[in-house]
C-alpha cells in the first residue's frame, strides 16, 4: 500500500507495468476519441445501462453484436483493466476483494458491471459502504467504508468478531482482536453499543473489565479483572456505573476481596465479600 495524496491509504491489487506501450496508445486512442466523442458515444452505450442488459441476456442479437463490437474495439486502444485500487481498506482480505469485484486483469474497462461490482462488495461482512467507478484508460477505483470491530461475541459456543450494531466480522484470526472486551449470552450483540458508550464515560471502570454477560436480554454482570462480578440495573446503567466509579475513587472498592456488587437497587448496593459464609453486606 502507498498513501494517496490526500492521506487516504490505497491498496493496489494489480501491479501494473507504468510507461506501457498499450497505456500509451490508449492514451492516444483517449485524446482522439474525445475530439471526435467517441468516448462519450461508448460510455452511453456501455454505461447507459445496454451493456447491464446485454450481461442478463435481455438484448437482441444485433444490439449484442454493437456493443460486444464496441468494448473489442476499446479493448484493442488499450482500455483494458490493468490496475485496482483500492480506498478505504483496513482489514477486509486482498482475496475477498477481489474475487466479489469480479473485475480480472486484462479485461475490456468498459466491461466491468459497476453496479454488480458494488452490490457485490456490499455482501461482504466488513463493508458497510463502496463505490466503484472507472479511471480512464486502465483503472478500477474502489472506494470503501468498512465497519469496525468494537467487540467479541460469545454465544452457543462460538466467539465472533462483530461491530456497533452486532453484525458479525468474518475473520480466521481472532487472537489479532483479543484487546477488545467480550460480550457474552444471546442479545449482547444488540446491545454492546450502549453498554460500551456507558463504560466510556466511566475509564477507571471499563479498564477493568474482562467480560460483560447479557441476563435475560435485559441488563448487564460485569466480570472484572480482580473476578469481581458487578450486577447492573435494567434502569439507569449510566447511574449506576457512575456510582460505581465514585465508591471506587473514595473507598477502592474493587481492590478489596469482594465476590460481587449488586447495583440493582436504586438506593442500595449490596457488597458480597469472598469469603466462605458469602455474608451480604450493604452500602
Amino acid at each position: 500500500m502507498r498513501p494517496a495524496t490526500d492521506g487516504v491509504w490505497e491498496l493496489r491489487l494489480f501491479k501494473k507495468k507504468k510507461g506501457s506501450q498499450a497505456r500509451r496508445n490508449a492514451r492516444r486512442w483517449l485524446l482522439q476519441a474525445r475530439k471526435y466523442a467517441l468516448l462519450t458515444a461508448l460510455a452511453g452505450l456501455v454505461g447507459g445501462g445496454a451493456f447491464e442488459i446485454w450481461h442478463a441476456h435481455a438484448l437482441q442479437k444485433g444490439e449484442k453484436w454493437l456493443v460486444a463490437g464496441a468494448l473489442a474495439r476499446s479493448a484493442h486502444a488499450g482500455f483494458v483493466v490493468r490496475d485496482i485500487v483500492v480506498t478505504g481498506h483496513r482489514n477486509t482480505p486482498n482475496a475477498t476483494l477481489l474475487a466479489s469485484l469480479g473485475v480480472k486483469a486484462g479485461m475490456p474497462l468498459f466491461a466491468v458491471n459497476i453496479a454488480a461490482a458494488e452490490q457485490s462488495l456490499l455482501g461482504v461482512s466488513w463493508i458497510k459502504s463502496a463505490i466503484v467507478s472507472r479511471r480512464l484508460p486502465d483503472t478500477i477505483v474502489v472506494a470503501l467504508q468498512e465497519r469496525t470491530p468494537v467487540a467479541l461475541w460469545q454465544h452457543d459456543g462460538t466467539i465472533s468478531l462483530i461491530n456497533k450494531d452486532g453484525i458479525v466480522l468474518k475473520t480466521d484470526n481472532l487472537e489479532k482482536w483479543q484487546n477488545l472486551p467480550l460480550v457474552v449470552g444471546k442479545g449482547a450483540e444488540t446491545s454492546v453499543a450502549e453498554l460500551l458508550t456507558t463504560l466510556n464515560a466511566v475509564p477507571g471502570i471499563a479498564s477493568q473489565l474482562v467480560a460483560a454477560v447479557r441476563i435475560g436480554d435485559r441488563r448487564w454482570n460485569l466480570r472484572l479483572k480482580n473476578d469481581i462480578t458487578v450486577k447492573l440495573p435494567e434502569q439507569d446503567m449510566e447511574l449506576a456505573l457512575s456510582r460505581l466509579a465514585q465508591m471506587q475513587k473514595r473507598k477502592n472498592i474493587l481492590g478489596r476481596s469482594i465476590a460481587s456488587i449488586d447495583m440493582r437497587q436504586p438506593r442500595k448496593i449490596m457488597v458480597t465479600p469472598l469469603t466462605d459464609d458469602k455474608t451480604k453486606t450493604s452500602i
